[in-house]
């Protein structure tokens, strides 16, 4: 279940969109206020997660299954992210990952927006080296050509971005930390938390 991610190459957005800069999120998780581009290739901001009629937030869904085309409210969007955060089960404790895209300053990850919530969550497949050494599912990358193809209705093969990755300070497991760019330091042997 892919629940937190970064958005860090923002100066990308900056210039697509001719918008002032926007601030760095080294924390972007559920029930907070994120950037999406719809289907019009709109940026805008919706809240990750979308209330399900129980009460809860869906944050993921599967892509294996998926119709061409989304039902009800729900259409496609691409999330702007420069990595994500993934958790190793090892005993009783879990051990944050923070998994990015060292060729790629910003990459999207497919989703699916519920115009009317305001709302979205993020398009999961089956995770691929090194992500499935420590969890079984990853978002869904789309290639820079498969944005569009997504945001049309197509599913497409995923990128194949080479991706890193390496354990993170705990810190990241409180949402309520602030956004700070230490979340995604790579710990040294004198400093572990």
């Amino acid at each position: 279940m892919c629940s937190r991610y970064t958005i860090i190459g923002t100066r990308i957005l900056s210039e697509r969109f001719a918008i002032p800069p926007i601030p760095p999120r080294y924390n972007a998780a559920p029930g907070q206020r994120l950037l999406i581009i719809t289907t019009e290739d709109k940026l805008t901001e919706a809240v990750f997660g979308i209330m399900r009629d129980d009460g809860r937030r869906r944050i993921n869904a599967r892509v294996e299954g998926m119709e061409r085309k989304t039902r009800g409210r729900e259409e496609r969007c691409t999330i702007p992210a420069s990595g994500f955060y993934e958790w190793k089960t090892g005993g009783m404790r879990k051990q944050p990952y923070y998994i990015f895209f060292p060729e790629r300053e910003l990459v999207a990850f497919a989703g699916i927006y519920d115009r009317g919530r305001e709302a979205f969550c993020i398009v999961t497949r089956a995770a691929v080296e090194p992500v499935s050494r420590i969890h079984p599912r990853m978002p869904f990358v789309l290639t820079e050509k498969g944005e569009a193809e997504w945001l049309a209705g197509a599913i497409n093969a995923p990128s194949e971005e080479v991706m890193d990755m390496y354990a993170v300070s705990k810190e990241i497991n409180n949402s309520a930390v602030p956004d700070k760019p230490s979340l995604i330091l790579r710990p040294d042997r004198h400093h572990w938390w």
